[in-house]
């Protein structure tokens, strides 16, 4: 059964950092979303490089206290480790994070735009075959944009789909019924399998308003106003692998034993 198309896809490379759109993904059971997270700004006092890595969120420098991040735009080549950030679209630090002298300059900038002295920058991590999801990296996280809008309406203002920093953007004629796949099965064009397991509870990390980097938009508490409860959007895992584009048909190939109802 039909449900919808692929809308956009995104990665975030550094988490809590800028989203990066996709013209197309080539997606696998075994690494999820390639080279989503795979980079972190961690608390110098921590230790990531044992696996299976922590996925605290008191590890890391993110947007729930440091709303300030959402003001520098990154882009970032998770291959070659070049990295750029912008300030008012004005290239403010290009290095190669890969290298030492890069993530130096790295660690320093963010220890800048955060506030912090030397002895408290943030160390940036790379995850050699896992990432910093709070999922393993086998998992994505998918936003149906009929939510989205039905969320705007009730709030009575625009809302900005990438405040939930999914991977995967889908657009339905029909608001909350993404709870109702877990458990079953999503197909996505010919191949890729999906299935859907757990739903997103959100922080106020999706309070942030990416430009003017602010909390604006108070958006769990409305989501409990309205829907008694702080949920949105969906964890899945990819079961069967293949490349994902925007345009793609979503289909609901199979549906789950029991409907969690909305």
């Amino acid at each position: 059964m039909n449900i919808g198309k692929v809308s956009s896809l995104h990665i975030y490379p550094v988490k809590t950092l800028s989203a990066q759109r996709l013209d197309s993904v080539c997606v696998s059971p075994k690494h999820g979303f390639p080279f989503d997270r795979i980079f972190a700004l961690a608390h110098p006092d921590r230790d990531f490089r044992r696996e299976p890595s922590e996925r605290l969120i008191s590890g890391f420098h993110v947007l729930t206290h440091n709303s300030r991040l959402a003001g520098v735009r990154t882009h970032c080549d998770p291959e070659t480790g070049h990295f750029e950030a912008y300030v008012q679209e004005h290239l403010v630090l290009c290095c190669d994070i890969l290298s030492e002298s890069g993530r130096s300059q790295f660690e320093k900038f963010f220890a800048a735009v955060l506030d912090l002295p030397d002895d408290k920058a943030p160390k940036l991590v790379h995850a050699q075959c896992h990432n910093y999801s709070y999922l393993d990296s086998s998992s994505c996280h998918i936003v149906n944009l009929a939510s989205v809008r039905d969320l705007s309406e009730r709030a009575g203002v625009e809302i900005d789909p990438l405040r939930f920093r999914a991977n995967l953007y889908i657009d339905t004629d029909d608001p909350w019924v993404e709870f109702e796949w877990i458990g079953g099965e999503l197909t996505i064009g010919d191949d890729v399998g999906v299935g859907p397991f757990k739903r997103a509870a959100r922080c106020a990390a999706t309070e942030v308003n990416r430009v003017s980097a602010v909390k604006d938009i108070p958006i769990p508490r409305l989501i409990k106003r309205f829907y008694g409860h702080t949920d949105f959007g969906i964890y899945a895992a990819i079961t069967k692998g293949g490349r994902i584009q925007p345009g793609m048909p979503v289909a609901l190939s199979a549906h789950p034993e029991g409907i969690i109802h909305r």
